[in-house]
């Protein structure tokens, strides 16, 4: 069943691709992508149509996003996550080796995010142990993996857990210099600081002089204008 299902998916990939959306797409994400060029909207639909028949099926569901996140290719993973999305509920801390292996199959932002926060974050909310699977990320060579240390806990974050958790991982990526995981370790802190304002804006002070000033200004954003903390010149 997974191999038909996987082979109509990507029927229906292919037939909604849009050259002229594609070029666009390749132009927006600085990294070097491969997409059909896919609108969200498609691949929203595309996901839901194929969650139906495989509610019941989590294995199988897990055989096609597998296939479907190893591509490489931006929709078919794109699809892959939203159905595990739709899945997540079923997972637990057994299926957590199997998604940190898909990390490594990641080759933007958006699947970073998607999976991360969408997948990923579910279940060490579920598991807090697993955070320390989590702080072991930031040490890789691989920046999405250490940008999907910190977006792993945006969702957690944003309702006010895990602020000391969030912060352990924030301390090892406040002075990465990829730009792309310092904006995730920024939006975590951003989401941290709805809740925990205050102790958030204690900690970027702890860190103005050191960290860079695109983390602190997207950690600060949610923060009253006269209490951001930004670069002083």
């Amino acid at each position: 069943m997974s191999e038909s299902t996987l082979k109509e998916i990507r029927r229906e990939i292919r037939d909604r691709s849009d050259p002229e959306n594609a070029d666009n797409m390749k132009r927006y994400f600085r990294e070097p992508i491969e997409t059909y060029g896919l609108s969200a909207p498609d691949v929203k639909e595309i996901a839901k149509r194929h969650y139906t028949p495989l509610k019941g099926a989590l294995q199988t569901a897990i055989e096609v996003a597998d296939s479907l996140i190893k591509s490489r290719n931006l929709d078919e993973a794109s699809v892959g996550i939203r159905l595990m999305q739709r899945m997540a509920r079923n997972l637990d801390t057994e299926h957590f080796e199997l998604l940190d292996g898909w990390v490594d199959h990641l080759t933007n932002w958006a699947n970073t995010d998607g999976l991360s926060t969408w997948v990923i974050s579910p279940i060490v909310k579920r598991d807090p142990s697993l955070v320390e699977r989590l702080i072991g990320w930031t040490a890789s060579g691989n920046r999405w993996r250490r940008r999907a240390a910190a977006v792993s806990l945006v969702p957690i974050a944003r309702r006010g857990e895990m602020l000391e958790e969030a912060f352990t991982i924030a301390d090892r990526l406040m002075e990465d210099d990829d730009d792309m995981v310092q904006k995730g370790v920024g939006w975590l802190l951003k989401e941290a600081s709805k809740k925990n304002p205050e102790e958030v804006r204690s900690y970027l002070l702890n860190w103005r002089d050191r960290a860079s000033a695109l983390v602190l200004r997207y950690a600060s954003e949610k923060l009253p204008k006269d209490r951001r903390v930004l670069k002083t010149r």
